[in-house]
């Protein structure tokens, strides 16, 4: 099955997965969080298992071990920063610290000068 398929397959999961927390729940919010979730989720996986396909057509270059370890760390201190300081819970804490790292960390790497990766 082509990859393009298994992705038409998995967003008609999502969506009627949604549909059905919408009705179970009685709730449009619940059914369009599930929605976004499940769809970030799917990205995340989907991006992680073709991690080549990713990198080059995200236009962020291979920064090294370095790079990864300071996005650890700096997640690692977001995260920490997030509970201490506004007492949010910890899960949602590392998933709003990774997501907005990557998002600055992207940014960055998009502005920053030098020979396009793509």
């Amino acid at each position: 099955m082509s990859p393009e398929r298994v992705m038409l397959w998995l967003l008609a999961g999502i969506t009627i997965s949604s549909i059905a927390t919408w009705i179970v729940q009685d709730s449009v919010f619940d059914g369009a969080t599930a929605f976004a979730i499940l769809s970030c989720v799917v990205a995340a996986i989907w991006g992680i298992t073709r991690y080549e396909s990713t990198a080059k057509f995200s236009g962020m270059a291979n920064g090294g071990i370095l790079n990864i370890l300071t996005f650890g760390v700096v997640t690692a201190v977001l995260t920490y920063w997030c509970i201490a300081m506004y007492d949010f819970p910890l899960v949602g804490s590392i998933i709003g610290s990774i997501g907005t790292n990557a998002y600055i960390w992207w940014t960055f790497g998009m502005l920053e000068p030098g020979n396009p990766t793509v």
